[in-house]
């Protein structure tokens, strides 16, 4: 929990955001009456915006409890996050570097900042994932908010953002200020979000005012970096001198997307947090990712007559490796252990790959045979297949580490890994099975 630490940012913070935060609703609601704003203004207390107006929702399965301040992951991603609430000084800026630079972000704008700036915000909704960030950015806890009171400001920051920017922030949620305990996280998370922190604040919200620059942001983050590192930046110009217009985190982003990617780092959105997507596999050896990091591929450059036939993903890293039908291995940002170029058996062919927990690899043949590197061996079915049934796939099980084998008759079986069940005998007419996939 951050509260210790919470209250010297809230000192050096509070005069800005009580500046900008408690008063811009009722400029929303002045410029909403004169035709110059779109969206729906919202004042503390407001029934429009009532806790039972929202349905109730259900917080994804495995994310309550906590607030998230890392990716958990081995891979080598990083997760660019821009709260946004005094102003949109550098939204313009973020959006180009990170439109030229190809990397992927996620922002966090409050309710009266998506009416107050519904162009910017629309733009980052087609840029990137928003997530919910109160409507007015107020104290939770020194200001003794009710439990009504948060439901108020998440779910009615929820409905503003949909409807400005047509984007649902659900399910991802930032605490004002990073300020929260066991019972404001219990009422969010029953308001269907979930809090996500920060591994590193840049503190370049605090301008150049407050003794930073563009080079400590850089630092900053470089200097925390692992796999899964959030880092918390801002859109608006900062520090508590109103006449500080510099905007450090958006004139840094390019050196620090630049230094990320020197390291070997991809970037993902805060979505990453119910998984890395997945990797798709073409017979050209082409890797073709979604919501998943790209490491490198093989496409256009295999020899001729030789097609990709598996990928698996290293658990220790979350690179992949590349299986050839020439029983060759390629790696990207994943150790290499061996393969079988040159060591299939005769008339046989490999047909898959799976990673296991300990980093290795399995190579399974048409044979049945399984053919460890780097990874523990319990068994196979080699040489022990009835005629006229092969080999199709292999699946490792995280929790033992044994693995499943599928047979091309609908069977299954299990090597230090419980059985449960298969398709013999029970595959439809007219198919054939192609994969097994653990949980």
């Amino acid at each position: 929990m951050r509260v210790a630490v919470l209250f010297a940012r809230v000192v050096i913070t509070m005069k800005a955001w009580m500046r900008v935060g408690r008063q811009l609703a009722l400029v929303v609601s002045a410029l909403v009456a004169a035709g110059m704003m779109t969206g729906t203004p919202w004042t503390p207390g407001s029934p429009a915006l009532a806790a039972g107006t929202q349905p109730a929702r259900q917080v994804p399965q495995g994310l309550g409890g906590k607030v998230w301040d890392v990716i958990p992951t081995h891979a080598k991603v990083v997760a660019l996050t821009f709260d946004a609430g005094g102003n949109a000084d550098g939204v313009s800026s973020i959006l180009n570097t990170l439109s030229t630079q190809h990397a992927a972000a996620s922002f966090n704008p409050t309710g009266n900042f998506v009416n107050a700036y519904p162009a910017q915000a629309k733009a980052m909704a087609a840029a990137g994932r928003l997530g919910d960030h109160t409507i007015t950015h107020p104290h939770f806890l020194l200001d003794h908010y009710t439990d009504a009171q948060i439901r108020q400001e998440v779910l009615g920051a929820q409905q503003i953002t949909k409807t400005v920017t047509g984007a649902d922030p659900a399910p991802w949620f930032r605490f004002p200020y990073g300020e929260y305990n066991a019972h404001t996280l219990a009422v969010v998370n029953a308001a269907g979000f979930v809090p996500v922190g920060w591994t590193v604040d840049t503190l370049g919200w605090k301008g150049t005012s407050g003794g930073q620059s563009a080079q400590t942001v850089v630092s900053r983050v470089l200097g925390s970096l692992q796999p899964g590192e959030i880092v918390l930046m801002h859109c608006g110009s900062g520090g508590d001198d109103p006449n500080d217009t510099s905007t450090l985190d958006a004139d840094a982003l390019p050196a620090v997307i630049s230094a990320l990617k020197a390291r070997g780092y991809q970037f993902v959105t805060i979505d990453a947090l119910q998984g890395l997507g997945y990797h798709a596999l073409t017979s050209d050896g082409g890797v073709h990712n979604f919501g998943a990091p790209w490491y490198g591929s093989m496409g256009g450059k295999l020899p001729a007559a030789v097609t990709a036939v598996g990928i698996a993903t290293d658990p220790a890293t979350g690179g992949y490796w590349m299986l050839k039908s020439n029983g060759g291995v390629n790696e990207f940002n994943a150790p290499w252990y061996g393969s079988l170029t040159k060591k299939i058996p005769a008339g046989q062919s490999v047909t898959g790959i799976a990673g296991t927990p300990g980093g290795g690899y399995l190579i399974l043949t048409s044979d049945g045979g399984v053919h460890p590197f780097n990874a523990t061996w319990y068994g196979s079915m080699g040489g022990k297949l009835p005629a006229a049934v092969t080999a199709v796939g292999i699946a490792v099980d995280p929790v033992t580490s044994g693995y499943w084998i599928l047979k091309s008759n609908g069977g299954v079986n299990g090597f230090n890994a419980p059985w449960y069940g298969s398709l013999a005998n029970h595959v439809p007419a007219g198919t054939t099975v192609t994969a097994i996939a653990s949980e």
